[in-house]
């Protein structure tokens, strides 16, 4: 509702939004940046879901100096919400646009930006149907910075002004490239009980891709009966689910409390996937044998780990086929694709994902970039 008690930050505050896991992952390099480059000023952090909260307060902890849930966008909310915090300026990760709460922000001249920048063809279809609407709406942004030349020229057809449209990448591969320096995988592996096997993983499963993966392990069982298989449904609360699905293909075991021995380990926490990436002979990532866009497949990759994935990886596109160029990935459509995969990746070693590792090295810097742009608007230290 807008009640914040922002009054004891003092000064005015940058104020970071991002709306669950995955946009505070995009976030929490920026704030990073920020502190980096001289921003003395408070942080207030807000999210919507409670993952997203959990994941805020792990990865960007005392970096911000306080956390709300961000406020309904009905007028009078958004104008209580910023006279009480009354931010230097407003940043936004990803497509998180709410058009009232926006709106406040022009009429007290507060600069606002995007970050990350996010807009999928399914996205751009549904914004071309209010086009007028919405070319309104995010013309108050200062800047927008997106990703990639597709988001780019899909805000360009949607009618902004091109000065305001840059491309800058994707933070979220600066906070892989800072998780993985922060992962002890010797401390992981054993935090887990995998002592010495292999361990094949099948990360962010949709529905009807976990008996997939599980009959692709089953299979893989018969020539390697010593690799376990790591399990992470993509949304945790699904995770009794798949326990008991995965019980008639081996003895299963909870990423909350680990027994010993674990044939299949089902993940049921937030935001422990990338780390237990790092452990892993071979990934499997989910949302791509199903038609759901497909999930982060540099995530894997960061860590020179081979992936596959299925035929839906419209999402993140373009990294699919980079990493399919240069060796990385590659894509299966059944369990016998991915069993067939999965042995040769167990028989040949993890080298063939030492190229994707490169490709995603290549791609960090993006905070920096946008960062270096938002206070050069603000006149950060002037």
């Amino acid at each position: 509702m807008g009640h914040y008690s922002a009054g004891s930050l003092k000064r005015r505050p940058l104020w970071v939004h991002a709306v669950s896991v995955g946009e505070v992952q995009a976030a929490w390099p920026l704030v990073r940046e920020a502190r980096r480059a001289g921003w003395v000023d408070p942080v207030f952090f807000t999210t919507i879901t409670r993952t997203g909260r959990q994941m805020a307060e792990s990865l960007v902890g005392s970096e911000a100096d306080q956390m709300a849930f961000y406020p309904w966008d009905a007028p009078w909310i958004a104008r209580r919400a910023i006279e009480r915090v009354f931010p230097a300026a407003f940043v936004t990760v990803e497509t998180e646009i709410w058009p009232n709460f926006v709106m406040e922000l022009a009429r007290e001249n507060i600069p606002a930006f995007i970050v990350n920048g996010r807009f999928s063809e399914r996205s751009f279809r549904k914004a071309m149907k209010f086009r007028d609407f919405w070319r309104d709406v995010m013309s108050v942004f200062s800047l927008i910075m997106v990703r990639g030349e597709e988001d780019a020229s899909r805000l360009m057809e949607l009618g902004l002004d091109p000065a305001r449209v840059v491309v800058d990448g994707d933070c979220k591969v600066d906070a892989l490239l800072m998780r993985r320096e922060m992962t002890d995988k010797k401390a992981l592996r054993g935090s887990i009980n995998a002592s010495g096997a292999p361990v094949l993983i099948a990360g962010s499963t949709h529905r009807g891709e976990d008996i997939i993966v599980l009959e692709a392990f089953r299979e893989v069982r018969t020539d390697f009966p010593g690799v376990k298989m790591v399990i992470a449904p993509r949304h945790p609360e699904r995770a009794d689910e798949v326990a008991s699905m995965a019980k008639t293909f081996g003895a299963v075991s909870r990423l909350s409390r680990p027994d010993a021995p674990w044939d299949i380990l089902v993940v049921d926490e937030v935001g422990r996937l990338f780390g237990l990436y790092g452990v892993s002979v071979s990934a499997f990532v989910g949302g791509s044998l199903v038609p759901r866009g497909g999930q982060n497949i540099l995530e894997p990759a960061a860590w020179g780990v081979p992936v596959r994935h299925g035929p839906h990886m419209e999402d993140f596109g373009p990294h699919a086929e980079a990493l399919a160029l240069v060796g990385a990935a590659a894509v299966v459509g059944s369990a016998s694709e991915l069993a067939t995969m999965w042995k040769q990746d167990l028989s040949e070693g993890s080298d063939k994902g030492i190229s994707g590792k490169s490709y995603v090295e290549s791609l960090g810097g993006a905070a920096a970039l946008s960062w270096d742009r938002i206070s050069g608007i603000l006149k950060v230290g002037e």
